[in-house]
């Protein structure tokens, strides 16, 4: 059996914080996605055109809850809500139908869509230095259990894909250290067009402030629920 190998189009993301409340850990910030097309391998899905996405993110943690909900205060929240448009807005092949001896064209419209979503997640560090030192061990209080959802939508130009909705659900858990994070979650389809088995997906992020503080200097997103990071 063959399988298809290779790597995504490259996607950039430049973010801009527009509110920050830090009494009541809230974040909104906005932004601008980009997928490069032509940069990742076409046997995995990769497009051969750009892809446009404005977002609008917010982050609320729950540090502002009083003592007697000590036990709920490092849950945190995450959404985001964002349109994607294709740089290109149908996509013609031509394949040779050895039947016929000739040229086959298929055109695929490329819709616009609705990307939302959100994370709902427990942070253990912030539990230590914020709530309270159970004394656990150091491995644990470096665990984040997570659960997040992405959801698609076509919205226009949708003659080839439909307007159902599409996603996954991802459990999960991150493990942060100084200057990285790890993670690993089981990917779940929420219906069929999405998908017919449950997958494993891992991500390793490097905090590139903390490892070249002298040289770049970040400032967070909603993705840390304020003071959650």
């Amino acid at each position: 059996m063959n399988g298809a190998r290779g790597f995504q189009n490259l996607e950039t993301l430049f973010k801009y914080r527009l509110f920050k409340n830090a009494e009541h850990e809230f974040v909104v910030s906005a932004g601008l996605e980009i997928e490069w097309g032509g940069t990742g391998a076409k046997g995995v899905g990769a497009e051969p055109f750009n892809v446009y996405t404005p977002t609008l993110f917010f982050g609320k943690g729950f540090g502002d809850l009083p003592s007697s909900l000590n036990w709920a205060r490092p849950f945190a929240i995450t959404g985001q809500i964002g349109y994607s448009i294709p740089g290109a807005s149908k996509t013609i092949t031509t394949s040779f139908n050895p039947d016929t001896g000739e040229q086959e064209i298929e055109t695929e419209f490329n819709s616009r869509v609705l990307n939302w979503g959100g994370t709902l997640h427990y942070s253990m560090p912030y539990l230590k230095s914020a709530v309270v030192d159970l004394g656990l061990p150091d491995f644990i209080n470096r665990l984040i259990p997570i659960v997040e959802a992405s959801f698609q939508t076509p919205v226009s130009n949708t003659a080839t894909s439909g307007t159902v909705t599409t996603g996954i659900i991802n459990p999960g858990i991150i493990f942060v250290g100084k200057t990285y994070q790890v993670a690993i979650e089981t990917v779940i389809p929420v219906n069929r067009q999405s998908g017919s088995s449950v997958g494993i997906i891992g991500q390793l992020h490097f905090y590139l402030d903390d490892r070249f503080s002298p040289i770049i200097s970040t400032q967070g997103g909603p993705c840390s629920a304020a003071s959650h990071a």
